[in-house]
């Protein structure tokens, strides 16, 4: 059963505004997150970039928000939206709430600590739109890492793909929007199980790693009981140049300016 834990008020939180201004000017450097195990990566950027290229509004729903970086972004970049962040880790969904904290944003940003293969404690159809960058790797594949957090994060341990589907359709409204992330080596499970669940795929955008690679991730973006018609927009591409020359493309920069912290200046 799922806990919402309750928002602090900015006033109680001690935080200046020029504090928050700062914090929202640097995001998402100097978000809290462990010292060991478990941290972001330019995924949870993309994600959120790419459901913010539609209109963001009313209650979202972050999936699996691990130090609560989607929806943060989400928040930050859609003022009419509230985002809630769940997760099965108290100790990531503390990381989660300290940010909002520091972004001014828990009124905007609630955590739940609940298991999405047993969803409770929202209401069924409650939600405008669900983000989700859930965990990749199949846990016969691949070798675990003795962080327990940090191996629910990459396998999928306690909660696999199609419960995070599962739990997208039971809390997403009818006709209303999801967005997901993925291995693109995945990307036939994914689109098999999200039309099983009734979350129609409509958008696919494959992520490169340069030009000339295969794509290694997917974003995909649906729509609760849609009507048929897939569209592949164009891929993305993360890096151009070699060696100490390389860099994030304007491109992609373009597409997630977010990931500005990121780019090598020449």
């Amino acid at each position: 059963m799922m806990q919402e834990t309750q928002a602090v008020s900015a006033d109680r939180a001690g935080m200046s505004d020029p504090d928050q201004a700062r914090a929202r000017d640097m995001f998402p450097r100097g978000l809290s997150q462990p010292r060991q195990g478990f941290r972001f990566s330019l995924d949870a950027l993309l994600l959120a970039a790419f459901a913010g290229q539609w209109e963001v509004r009313g209650r979202v729903l972050d999936l699996g928000t691990g130090c609560g970086v989607v929806g943060l972004a989400v928040a930050l970049g859609h003022p009419d939206s509230v985002v809630v962040g769940l997760d099965a880790s108290p100790v990531m969904l503390n990381h989660a709430r300290e940010n909002a904290r520091r972004l001014g944003l828990e009124k905007r940003f609630a955590v739940l600590q609940g298991d999405v293969a047993n969803p409770g404690g929202l209401r069924p159809g409650s939600m405008d739109l669900v983000v989700c960058n859930p965990p990749y790797r199949d846990p016969r594949t691949g070798r675990a890492c003795p962080d327990a957090v940090k191996n629910a994060a990459r396998f999928e341990t306690g909660a696999g793909l199609a419960d995070f589907i599962r739990a997208t359709a039971f809390f997403l409204g009818n006709k209303k929007p999801y967005a997901f992330i993925h291995l693109a080596e995945r990307a036939d499970d994914l689109l098999v199980l999200l039309r099983e669940s009734r979350l129609r795929p409509k958008v696919l955008c494959f992520v490169h790693p340069r030009a000339e690679d295969a794509a290694r991730m997917v974003l995909v973006r649906g729509v609760k009981n849609g009507g048929s018609g897939l569209r592949v927009a164009p891929g993305l591409v993360l890096h151009e140049g070699q060696g100490e020359a390389s860099r994030l493309t304007a491109g992609i920069l373009d597409f997630c300016p977010h990931l500005a912290c990121n780019a090598v200046q020449t």
